[in-house]
């Protein structure tokens, strides 16, 4: 009975999460039309934090503020970025040496430049909003005991569908777990963003207000076609030296779709 019970509230946790992690945020929002994003926003909102500091570093290398340099790693020049982002600049000022681009996420004034981007995706609907994901995650955390727990108290018997129940709900657990923190109206926009861009002619380095927004967009295959050289020899895209090799996103790869 006690097993029926907790797996009956187990299999209810998930749908209560799923309602609090995908339920419309209130108030009023931002209009992208009125307000497009920043390139770094649109980073964000599609590569998380990696994106994000890939297209800063982008935007620095555009307006001349760095550079690569030896084996897979980059510097900055004598030229400080005076109109870029909030994020390009923190990676300017955190460029000591010749770091690999990747390190760059870790340094604690990138983050926090990163924090405050994620703060305004969330007010404006297009990001899970931290106090909703920690909510979302507390339901959460209860299912993952439940599967084990009938287990244990099941293991004489031959399985049955209490312990079924139990694994369904620590499955949908887990997937909301992972699920990543865009909204449906985040989602959506990314997708309308790039339906614009397909078939347009691919930009160069004299329009680099399109060429962030494409490189915002579709991230790695955009690096690799548009600025081949400085993403080989800045190692924008391959992993630091003595560091595990990085585990797959959860997502299909990106086609950088914008014609040539």
């Amino acid at each position: 009975m006690i097993t029926e019970v907790s797996s009956a509230a187990a299999a209810l946790l998930p749908a209560a999460a799923a309602a609090l992690r995908f339920l419309p945020r209130r108030g009023s929002l931002r209009d992208p039309v009125r307000q497009p994003l920043t390139p770094v926003e649109t980073a964000l909102l599609r590569g998380g934090a990696r994106g994000a500091v890939r297209t800063a570093l982008v935007e620095l290398y555009l307006v001349g503020s760095v550079e690569p340099a030896w084996r897979h790693t980059v510097r900055r020049t004598a030229v400080p970025p005076t109109e870029c982002s909030d994020l390009a600049r923190a990676v300017y000022r955190v460029l000591h040496g010749r770091p690999h681009p990747r390190r760059l996420e870790r340094e604690d004034r990138v983050r926090e430049a990163i924090a405050a981007s994620a703060r305004q995706l969330g007010r404006d609907g297009l990001l899970l909003t931290r106090r909703r994901r920690m909510a979302t995650r507390a339901l959460l955390l209860p299912v993952f005991a439940v599967a084990p727990v009938t287990a244990l108290i099941e293991r004489a018997t031959p399985p049955g569908p209490t312990l079924l129940l139990a694994l369904l709900a620590d499955g949908a657990a887990l997937l909301l777990w992972l699920w990543p923190r865009r909204t449906g109206r985040g989602c959506a926009l990314l997708v309308q963003l790039r339906r614009e861009q397909a078939g347009t002619r691919r930009p160069t380095e004299r329009e680099p207000a399109r060429l962030l927004l494409i490189v915002a967009l579709f991230g790695a295959p955009a690096l690799r076609e548009i600025l081949p050289r400085f993403t080989e020899e800045s190692g924008m895209l391959v992993r630091p030296p003595r560091e595990p090799m990085e585990r797959g996103g959860g997502g299909p790869p990106e086609v950088f779709t914008c014609g040539g």
